[in-house]
């Protein structure tokens, strides 16, 4: 795990590469390692470092893999990348402002190179009022809307949700997320204000300049991606630790500290910082690596992160260690309640709004559309039920 972390990164320091060789003096469990990196989707982060350091010792089969997923991540990175563009190009075209995040984007200005990240769709964050043109766009380019393409039940089919709009192109399988705030509501997180888009900042993606968030604003939105993911996967954790290293000298570390807390961010801004500190070894100022490391309560979460990181599998948690993980993450008990009046909401909302899936099932002429909305609990209802019957019944066969 320690020759993991200390690949995970794009710069690769003198003490740092010191570590490494004294590290592959000892046996190396090279498919765990392999394993683990492509579960974490830093592969191509890893693929890169081993080549340069110590290609010929890995076992062959290591070998393969590591290379049939960096080359699989290149032809996909370029497809998206240049797809990206292409609806940028759109979008500008039909007056919409539009921004990219993470993706592409962040693997352009932060990693130096669209290829060293791994990404399977497009985020793209507009303003609410242009969802629907922006909508009826991607439609006309061969997109339809929908739930992730591997959901095969598609429960949230042109399902409107409390931040984004989900799309796939019928033939290409690409993803695209138009959003207009950058978390869920219940995070009570959301940088979808003009100053936001004021302090948009440019970067070039393929020989083209394309708008993207500013350093700081950059960063906070990491951070809470990663705390709202539990930061389950290691590449969650290089994006901040990449970021810090880019644009440590651009942030104005006193004014982020400062939007965090009126965000009621501050605590998963603290663990985000923390753990590339801790994981990645990356330098922090003084004075925030003071202020970071005497946290101890964030110290105590970062454990669990670290526990979840190190082990061979994961299950996905329920939604009660969910809800306890993000409570530990808020800055004030408003905070708290906040959340979790706003996520009984939007998950009760998620519950009885309709989908494509109950029009499909149950065609209403207009007038009668209402039914819909008493239609979906009972149909949810009469699945999951059935579900824990065919659950049950398959425990008593397999004991018996």
């Amino acid at each position: 795990m320690e020759l993991l972390l200390c690949c995970a990164r794009v710069y690769l320091q003198e003490t740092i590469l010191e570590r490494i060789e004294v590290l592959l003096q000892q046996p190396i469990a090279w498919e765990s390692l392999i394993r683990t990196a492509l579960r974490h989707e830093v592969g191509p982060l890893v693929y890169t470092n081993l080549r340069r350091i110590c290609w010929k010792a890995i076992p062959g089969n290591s070998v393969a893999e590591l290379q049939r997923n960096f080359l699989a991540n290149v032809q996909n990175s370029f497809f998206l990348t240049a797809e990206l563009l292409k609806l940028l190009n759109l979008f500008e075209t039909n007056g919409i402002s539009a921004v990219p995040f993470k993706g592409p984007l962040l693997a352009a200005s932060v990693y130096g190179d669209v290829s060293l990240r791994q990404f399977s769709d497009l985020d793209i964050l507009v303003h609410k009022a242009d969802t629907v043109r922006a909508g009826s766009l991607l439609v006309s380019q061969g997109y339809r809307s929908g739930s992730d393409y591997g959901d095969r039940d598609n429960e949230n089919v042109a399902y409107l949700g409390p931040k984004f709009y989900t799309f796939v192109h019928v033939n290409r399988r690409v993803r695209v997320d138009l959003q207009w705030r950058v978390a869920e509501t219940y995070f009570s997180f959301s940088l979808d204000k003009e100053s936001l888009w004021e302090r948009l900042a440019r970067v070039s993606v393929a020989g083209e300049a394309v708008p993207t968030f500013a350093p700081m604003d950059l960063l906070l939105v990491l951070c809470v991606h990663g705390s709202k993911h539990r930061w389950e996967k290691l590449k969650w954790i290089c994006d901040v630790a990449e970021a810090v290293r880019v644009y440590k000298e651009e942030i104005d570390w006193g004014k982020i500290q400062q939007e965090a807390y009126r965000q009621g961010a501050e605590q998963m801004l603290t663990l985000g910082l923390f753990l590339a500190h801790e994981l990645l070894g990356t330098a922090l100022p003084e004075e925030v690596s003071k202020k970071v490391l005497a946290n101890l309560g964030i110290r105590s979460v970062a454990q669990q992160v670290n526990q979840r990181l190190l082990a061979e599998v994961n299950e996905p948690p329920g939604d009660v260690k969910k809800v306890i993980f993000y409570l530990r993450t808020k800055d004030r008990w408003q905070d708290r309640l906040q959340f979790c009046f706003r996520y009984l909401s939007q998950y009760l909302y998620a519950v009885v709004t309709p989908t494509s899936k109950e029009r499909s099932l149950l065609p209403l002429p207009t007038p009668f559309s209402l039914l819909y909305y008493f239609f979906r609990p009972l149909r949810l209802t009469v699945k999951y039920v059935w579900l824990g019957v065919m659950r049950l019944q398959a425990k008593r066969g397999f004991y018996i």
